[in-house]
């Protein structure tokens, strides 16, 4: 028969917060949060932090982005699970100094001189002998001498006196502990904490948006009174803010200053690989609250500090550049292009005949830096080239969809011939695919945009294929007709899809046995327009007939063919030349509000001092006790550290015992 077990009586049942608070303090919880902060610490330092959200996409593709950034990969410091761990570890540590911080105190003062005889006889060190005379004072002035506080106490059977030495060992335990909080404490001060809250309460929404400052909404706005942040800026040279950006979420909030920045001069020094070597920025600061504005020259690792503001040279980048731009049209019968006057960071509308288009001017670049050839080398000694001034802008159609560019200003020597370079990509994803245009004998691109302006003239391309294939004597009249139909045919398919529809025409229109023949006699036909068109432009250039053709105009040519086969697929029929320029630079700035800071950085002083403590300073403990029944004397010890050399330093203190006793 089994037996019910009996109830336990209320004083038997154990209350929650004698369950938990344990749980709360103990070592197993505060390492395991430990080891989070650490891993999510080697996260934040491996992975960037807080770069645009596009750059992740293209680096881990779009099922890892959303996965780190649903698990707050991108921000580590500003996760949710990162502040509750440092939560959770305050709050540990907390406890844990609660618990155990009085016992530590009191072990501090503690000298245990009323232990019994069995005890002393269970300690790491311990002698026993009989002394022919036992005297309180020298036994205690034995003990001082080796640098122990003395305690006397008087048993029924003898005395015993007690050494404590090295006490301050256990502050070493409160002062990691303490620490540790504090950190924990400043860290929270220095989160984004008080933002999750207002993001939550819906007082708060990042901006995803790329609008003007007036038309974003106030729940994007943070105001001077922000707890703490870090965010950036970039001015434009003899410009000024009193704003700044702060990264969060998928977005950015903008944070007000209670100040204004204006930047009067920017200057950047560069290597010869066209690395920076030095940026720095004369900067004024005006506040209300100052008789005169700051005025102070930052560099890197040379901030501005204010209040609890830090101002901190970190980036540059160009500050709306002055561009003067040639906009040539692919399809256009005349070499007229559209002078546009713009600047970087605008969005200019261009009308073509396939459509509207929104030309955004994304950056100016006045160096690029790279090695220079081995002639040039032998030449000039130096080891990089400088390819000059380029734009970098993307071209959007009206379904939104947009190709990007990047285009030379100057032109650039490839294999001993002189190009304009223009890169097209369809995303940041890609390469850029290059586009070379020959430059002519004047380094500019006059000439090919004549001859394309003239491939694309139907009327004039008509009038120079008639009067250069001859007529009368010789070629019949019908055979004649035929010859400038299929020039001008084949012109004509040049004109609308490239050397790619004149392929297209035969294989569509050709039997297939046929097709190889006919496609290598249409291309040489093709060829033979092109060089009478060509030719028409050369005695434009020139004024006169051309008699003889230079080998830099027949390579040209060659080039310009390779060019015009590439142009379909260029894009939009348009190209950008930049044409005159000037540069405005701007200088990045981030500026930090970190309460926090100064609070770390006494928490972090205080934990070299305790792990000094702990490392260094040993508690040691000495017991002489005299038993007056048998008048022998037991000497024990006991260190909190057991290293090689404590048996020696307890023989040391037994053997000036001994000699005085």
């Amino acid at each position: 028969m089994s037996h019910l077990p009996h109830p336990q009586s209320p004083s038997q049942t154990p209350k929650k917060h004698a369950v938990f608070m344990p749980f709360l303090g103990s070592m197993n919880l505060a390492v395991s949060l430990l080891v989070m902060l650490a891993i999510a610490s080697v996260i934040g330092t491996v992975l960037k932090q807080n770069e645009l959200f596009q750059g992740y996409i293209i680096k881990f593709g779009p099922f890892w982005t959303q996965v780190f950034n649903e698990l707050g990969l991108f921000n580590v410091y500003g996760a949710a699970w990162f502040i509750l761990v440092l939560l959770f570890l305050l709050i540990s540590t907390s406890v844990c100094v609660y618990r155990n911080g009085p016992g530590f105190m009191k072990d501090m003062k503690q000298f245990s001189e009323k232990l019994s005889l069995h005890a002393y006889q269970r300690q790491p060190h311990v002698t026993t002998y009989t002394p022919q005379q036992f005297d309180i004072e020298i036994a205690q002035s034995v003990l001082k001498d080796q640098g122990y506080k003395t305690k006397v106490h008087h048993r029924d059977d003898g005395i015993t006196i007690a050494g404590l030495k090295g006490s301050w060992n256990r502050l070493g335990y409160i002062f990691t502990h303490v620490s540790i909080i504090i950190i924990c404490i400043g860290a929270l001060m220095d989160s984004n904490l008080l933002l999750k809250y207002r993001e939550l309460t819906g007082d708060l929404e990042a901006e995803t948006r790329s609008v003007p400052l007036d038309k974003i909404e106030q729940k994007s706005w943070l105001g001077p009174e922000n707890f703490s942040f870090r965010g950036t800026v970039n001015i434009a040279e003899n410009q000024q803010s009193d704003v700044l950006f702060l990264p969060y979420e998928q977005g950015f909030l903008v944070q007000k200053l209670p100040f204004t920045i204006d930047v009067k001069d920017f200057r950047i020094q560069y290597y010869d690989t066209g690395m920076p070597k030095s940026f720095e920025s004369d900067i004024i600061l005006s506040a209300p609250d100052l008789d005169k504005p700051i005025e102070k020259t930052i560099a890197v690792n040379h901030p501005l500090f204010y209040k609890n503001y830090a101002i901190y040279q970190s980036s540059f980048s160009d500050g709306g550049s002055l561009l003067k731009l040639k906009i040539h049209s692919l399809k256009a019968p005349e070499n007229k292009p559209l002078i546009l006057d713009t600047a970087v960071d605008k969005t200019e509308s261009l009308k073509t005949p396939i459509g509207t288009f929104k030309l955004e001017l994304s950056d100016f670049k006045m160096h690029n830096i790279v090695p220079a050839s081995e002639e040039e080398r032998a030449l000039t000694g130096k080891k990089m080239h400088n390819n000059g001034p380029t734009i970098i802008f993307k071209v959007r159609n009206e379904q939104g969809q947009a190709l990007e560019y990047e285009n030379y200003m100057m032109p650039i020597e490839q294999e001993g011939r002189q190009f304009f370079i223009a890169g097209m990509r369809a995303s940041q994803a890609e390469p850029y695919r290059y586009l070379f245009i020959p430059a002519d004998s004047n380094r500019q691109l006059d000439r090919f945009f004549n001859f394309l302006a003239l491939i694309n003239n139907r009327i004039e391309t008509k009038k120079i294929i008639e009067n250069a294939i001859p007529s009368g004597i010789g070629f019949e009249q019908n055979a004649y007709r035929m010859q400038v139909r299929l020039l001008t045919q084949l012109l004509a398919l040049v004109r609308q899809k490239g050397f790619n529809g004149i392929n297209e025409f035969v294989t569509q229109n050709v039997p297939q046995q046929d097709q190889q023949k006919v496609m290598e006699y249409y291309t040489s036909q093709t060829s033979v327009a092109l060089q009478t068109l060509y030719l028409s432009i050369l005695e434009q250039e020139k004024d006169q007939n051309i008699q003889e053709i230079s080998n830099f105009n027949k390579q040209w040519f060659d080039d310009a063919i390779t060019a015009l086969s590439n142009l379909p697929d260029y894009g939009p029929p348009l190209f950008i030349q930049l044409d005159s320029f000037k540069q405005i630079e701007a200088t990045g700035l981030q500026i930090t509000k970190s309460p926090g800071k100064d609070v770390v950085y006494f928490g972090s002083a205080l934990l070299i001092i305790g792990v000094f403590f702990l490392f260094y300073v040993r508690q040691k403990r000495i017991w002489l006790a005299y038993s007056a029944e048998d008048q022998t004397l037991t000497i024990a010890g006991k260190d909190t550290k057991e290293l090689p050399e404590v048996a020696q330093e307890f023989q040391q203190v037994v053997q000036a015992v001994q000699s005085k006793l």
